[in-house]
């Protein structure tokens, strides 16, 4: 493994200094470098966002946000190396956890950023079975792979208070995680055992203009609010903090007032909502299928553990259609919720 993660960055390397880099000299290709380097990401993003042109300026900004996220290649495969070794057996929720503690309340939007611009390199080639890959492209499919995979794993830490509570096998549970999958099973026309729906309503973000149903679920004696997209078919949209209706940069970490909502991640009014049906099922489906068309059998292998782990709550590990669905998730983060 540690043998790939040096040949596909040797790869990153060969297409910027090829001449398929930077548009500019040697000198401002070098200069990149060193910022990416140095840790300077929205350096590299404010260099070259407005200009980039070429496939080394996509890879660099992929670089650049990945880090921003709190994430590097390198980092990624490791931790999907550790997560698949893990001693309690699920390689899933180790991963989630560890995600967890390198995330950042922008790391999910940056992780999306990241995929864009790898995306702009080989386009829809990752998810095309019958597609022919160059080495490089190969390479590229690997690491939209694992951002995807990552993405997933930010977004569950946040549904959840407390992710680790997914691999400390106590028999403990976290309400909030509890709360979240009573909304996805809402927002999925099943019941919710678990929790009782103890507020309703539609509220509209003036920012952006896009409307949500907001539901309140009480758990114990804690209520969370949780927000359910208009669009068919209907998802939960990943939230962080609290806001006011009229202003994103209100976001804080906790309830001020009634005048404060849970906020949507994606702030954007034109963008999709970054949801748990695309966001954290889609993507993880997307992810193992990137990722198997760099032909890497280590990292395919460990990946498919994650896989197989959200499977066998619906003991789906052995069916021949392998892929995730959103009652997949549900029963997974159920199960270890107790």
């Amino acid at each position: 493994m540690i043998k790939k993660i040096l040949t596909t960055s040797l790869v990153v390397s060969a297409l910027i200094f090829s001449g398929c880099g930077e548009s500019g000299e040697g000198e401002a290709v070098l200069a990149t470098q060193q910022m990416l380097d140095n840790g300077d990401f929205v350096g590299v993003i404010d260099k070259l966002e407005s200009r980039a042109s070429t496939t080394g300026d996509y890879l660099s900004l992929a670089s650049a946000y990945m880090g921003k996220a709190g994430f590097s290649l390198s980092s990624i495969i490791g931790t999907v190396a550790a997560s698949a070794d893990a001693a309690n057996g699920d390689a899933f929720a180790t991963y989630i956890e560890d995600s967890k503690r390198k995330s950042n309340s922008r790391s999910l939007n940056d992780l999306d950023a990241a995929v864009a611009w790898y995306q702009k390199v080989v386009a829809n080639k990752c998810l095309d079975s019958n597609a022919i890959l160059t080495g490089a492209e190969s390479d590229i499919c690997l690491y939209v792979g694992l951002s995807k995979v990552s993405q997933t794993a930010v977004a569950i830490g946040y549904i959840a208070n407390d992710v680790a509570i997914l691999t400390a096998g106590t028999g403990g549970s976290d309400n909030k995680l509890t709360a979240s999958t009573c909304a996805m099973q809402y927002a999925n026309g099943s019941s919710y055992p678990k929790c009782t729906l103890s507020g309703d309503n539609n509220i509209t973000f003036s920012s952006n203009g896009k409307t949500y149903n907001e539901v309140t679920f009480t758990v114990g004696a804690e209520s969370f609010d949780n927000l359910i997209t208009y669009a068919s078919p209907k998802s939960t949209a990943i939230t962080n903090g609290f806001c006011t209706l009229n202003d994103f940069t209100t976001r804080v970490d906790y309830k001020v007032n009634t005048d404060y909502h849970v906020c949507p991640v994606n702030e954007s009014a034109t963008e999709k909502d970054m949801t748990t049906e695309e966001t954290i099922v889609m993507a993880l489906n997307e992810g193992i299928n990137s990722v198997s068309m760099a032909a890497s059998q280590d990292v395919q292998q460990d990946i498919n553990e994650f896989r197989d782990d959200i499977l066998a709550a619906n003991s789906r590990q052995n069916d021949a259609d392998k892929t995730i669905t959103v009652e997949d998730l549900i029963k997974y983060l159920d199960n270890k919720n107790q």
